[in-house]
């Protein structure tokens, strides 16, 4: 298993936005093979900064999905709603 955070860090007023855009991706990525489960998360010290955490079967899994088109065309409205560049981590579960 495969576990992907991503960080992202939103300009002042444009969390709704970014929420909205972040439960679109959300439906897109439901579909997509071997994705397994996600949950998105709001600091609670800093409400600017969010955190989208996923599980998949496999690093290819991610892969798959990192370049999909759905995602990059959602990816990039989101960009433009950040602060800087999104934060992604990648890591194995055991």
């Amino acid at each position: 298993m495969v576990k992907v955070l991503i960080e992202r860090h939103v300009q002042k007023g444009k969390e709704g936005y970014l929420m909205e855009l972040l439960n679109k991706l959300r439906t897109e990525l439901i579909q997509q093979p071997g994705y397994v489960s996600g949950e998105l998360l709001q600091s609670l010290e800093d409400k600017a900064t969010f955190f989208a955490l996923s599980t998949w079967f496999s690093t290819l899994d991610w892969k798959s999905w990192e370049g999909d088109p759905r995602r990059l065309a959602i990816e990039s409205r989101i960009e433009s709603l950040l602060t800087d560049s999104p934060r992604l981590t990648v890591a194995s579960a055991f």
